[in-house]
């Protein structure tokens, strides 16, 4: 089965926020259903978007909370410029933002393959990409029928949805692509207060609408029909509304019960509607706040004569309950973006995937990611200083059943692999010498222990033990656990009820 096109573009989600929001009816003149669908049938084009964060803290809070709020507002998304070319093909160069770092970045994506990389990554890293019954574990999905029915689904939901208190319709001249244009601005904002009622008004038109309520359950059965036939689905048990002695190929008998169960489901849910919502803030106060006229949602978007969106500005700020939990007043959401050479010649940037890491065969360590990227690298420091990739942290209690800690004297032992193991070290035994050989994940140090001998070598240097390698009844060698765990580039620490504690940065 050929792969699921990926058509719907970045920015379209953002494109539906304004025009669910925006609902059937025409503004001005200007026709918001035919926006969207149009939008949703380009087949090439050039785009730009960048995304931003800002959390506003709240008063009082602590430094540490203060440096998360710092991070948050830290983080933007850059997009240059991205490919949609007409087979399905993507790519898009930009860069991401993280406090003081601007990380380069390249993706591409087509039927094989997602292939993206980053400045400082040696090679590029991919996930290959199977059809789409392998990717979702469904078989009989059919890509075309998906995307029908996409476009039913967004048509239903953009017809019964009311429009917002504050929406307008003006022509304005907007640079698109460093091009001067005549465009259609459709501004919208919504409050977090109107929400509930603008919920409960598509409720109700929903209910009303048994035309389109039927189309849709009609093109859900066409999509799923293949699906049920495929998989064997008992379409009783499926959907638990007495169908299972309807013939599953019964169209118009199956989409009738489903019609009429899912209506009385919405009427029954518009007579406790308001009921529910009650209950719902008595039981959850918080929601009062962010679902207040404190919460904004601002959208502008840039159409053209053709009634395509070629810019959008979005603008959403989200008040919060006061909590020591999330120590914030609000957060905000800024995106822009906009769209060029729509409907025009277009070709994606390969990425090859030769000598490429294939990210969903491996389970990289954190040594063999780090060595994937150069040293010095602002990849490199970001994935060790900032994400603390090599950081672990260990506790053993006195008597842990796993690590089994044996004391002798005043040194503890542990079985050599699991303590190894666990700070990422790779375990081999070498039965010609009968030794085991240690080799440290993130500086590849080699660590040799010979069971019976009380000497070790740490990269060539011999080490005296005080007592030889041993091995327990289960066949687990035993070695001080602070000299094995020093090696590793790790730190031990004992309290005085016996807990030991290892933590590597």
């Amino acid at each position: 089965m050929r792969k699921i096109k990926a058509r719907t573009k970045w920015f379209v989600p953002f494109i539906a926020i304004l025009l669910i929001l925006a609902g059937c009816q025409s503004v001005g003149g200007l026709d918001v259903n035919k926006v969207l669908l149009g939008d949703l049938d380009v087949k090439s084009s050039e785009s730009s978007m960048n995304l931003s964060l800002n959390a506003v803290p709240a008063v009082g809070i602590s430094a540490e909370d203060k440096e998360i709020v710092d991070l948050i507002n830290s983080f933007s998304l850059d997009v240059s410029n991205m490919k949609l070319q007409d087979n399905g093909n993507i790519s898009a160069k930009g860069t991401v933002g993280y406090k003081q770092l601007k990380l380069p970045f390249t993706f591409f994506m087509d039927k094989e393959a997602l292939v993206f990389t980053v400045e400082g990554a040696k090679q590029p890293f991919y996930y290959p990409i199977q059809n789409a019954e392998d990717m979702v574990g469904i078989k009989g999905l059919d890509p075309a029928q998906t995307e029908a029915f996409s476009k039913q689904v967004t048509q239903f939901v953009v017809k019964n949805l009311l429009n917002p208190s504050v929406i307008s319709v003006s022509s304005v001249n907007e640079a698109v692509y460093g091009q001067t244009m005549n465009l259609t601005k459709l501004h919208t904002e919504v409050t977090g207060d109107e929400l509930p009622a603008l919920l409960k008004g598509f409720l109700k038109s929903i209910s009303k609408d048994s035309e389109g309520f039927t189309q849709l359950i009609s093109g859900l059965y066409d999509y799923l029909y293949p699906v049920i036939q495929a998989e064997d689905v008992d379409l009783g048990e499926l959907l638990g509304l007495g169908a299972g002695q309807i013939p599953l190929d019964n169209k118009e008998a199956v989409v009738t019960v489903l019609h009429d169960a899912a209506k009385m489901a919405v009427d029954t849910l518009l007579l406790v509607y308001d009921k529910q919502l009650d209950n719902l803030y008595e039981s959850t106060p918080e929601l009062k706040t962010v679902l207040s006229k404190d919460t904004k949602l601002q959208v502008d978007v840039f159409v053209d004569s053709g009634l395509h969106v070629r810019k959008q500005n979005i603008d959403l700020l989200v008040a919060l309950p006061a909590s020591e939990d999330l120590p914030l007043q609000s957060i905000s959401f800024k995106a822009e973006s906009q769209v060029w050479n729509i409907g025009g010649p277009v070709t994606a940037d390969v990425i090859s995937t030769d000598g490429a890491l294939n990210i969903s065969a491996l389970q990289l360590t954190p040594g063999e990611t780090l060595r994937n990227f150069e040293a010095g690298s602002d990849a490199h420091r970001l994935m060790k200083e900032e994400f603390g990739i090599t950081k672990k942290s260990i506790e053993i209690a006195p008597d842990d059943d796993y690590y089994y800690p044996l004391v002798e004297g005043n040194t503890t032992y542990v079985p050599l692999r699991y303590l190894a193991e666990d700070l990422d070290a790779t375990v081999e035994w070498d039965a010609v010498n009968h030794a085991i050989n240690v080799t440290e994940d993130v500086y590849g140090d080699k660590l040799v222990f010979k069971v019976g001998s009380s000497v070790a070598t740490i990269n060539g240097t011999p080490v005296k033990l005080k007592q030889p390698v041993f091995v327990d009844e289960y066949g687990d060698a035993y070695v001080p656990l602070r000299l094995l765990a020093e090696a590793l580039h790790a730190t031990v620490e004992k309290d005085t009820d016996g807990w030991i504690y290892i933590e590597r940065d």
